[in-house]
């Protein structure tokens, strides 16, 4: 039963994401069509407008997520909020009260990039593992996925301030991040890898023509 109400749960806050993005892109058309500024010339009125929906809609959806938290942590299996816990003693001196908050703020990365991965994953079966992530103290966070190969999350506001979440494949034989927006992308990226380490593996061992 508990596994049925949480896939409720799931489908609830999925569900409110997308009623607060519309909801959130019609208030902000309606307040740049309304407010638009008389200065403005009338070519400019309609981008004007657009970007006053998007601004609207991810401040939005913004401020729903930290509502919905709760919910999306009890679908995940989760408890709904966190409970303070025990971590030992009082800190002796400043260098252990270090030691422990940069523990925490670890802890924290990790389950930052776990909860936010229904962004690209909607299973809820891998990325939202908070166990399986590596928090950092400058508050980023790998995902460990083979030998080589990690994904990498980290945060940002944009010039009005709304947060954003970034995913990012890094694999050892290629310098260069892939910007990761769902796991099919990333299902695509690593089966792309992996035939081309077997490609290079046969041309290794095949016996020369010559």
């Amino acid at each position: 039963m508990s596994t049925f109400i949480r896939r409720i749960a799931a489908a609830l806050t999925d569900a409110a994401d997308a009623v607060t993005l519309v909801a959130g892109a019609a208030t902000g058309a309606w307040a740049g069509y309304t407010y638009v500024p008389a200065s403005l010339d009338a070519v400019l009125h309609l981008p004007f407008t657009g970007a006053a929906a998007l601004v609207g809609a991810f401040a939005v959806n913004a401020a729903a997520d930290l509502a919905l938290a709760p919910a999306r942590r009890f679908a995940q299996g989760l408890p709904a909020y966190a409970h303070v816990e025990e971590h030992g003693a009082a800190p002796g001196d400043l260098d252990q009260a270090l030691d422990q908050v940069a523990v925490a703020t670890e802890n924290d990365a990790a389950r930052r990039a776990s909860q936010a991965a229904y962004r690209i994953d909607l299973s809820k079966g891998l990325l939202s593992n908070a166990e399986r992530w590596r928090g950092y103290t400058t508050g980023e966070a790998t995902f460990y996925l083979a030998p080589g190969a990690v994904l990498h999350h980290h945060r940002e506001e944009d010039q009005y301030g709304v947060l954003l979440h970034h995913y990012l494949l890094l694999t050892a034989e290629d310098p260069t991040p892939v910007p990761i927006t769902n796991i099919g992308q990333l299902h695509h990226e690593l089966a792309l890898r992996a035939r081309e380490t077997t490609e290079t593996t046969v041309d290794a061992v095949a016996p020369s023509t010559v």
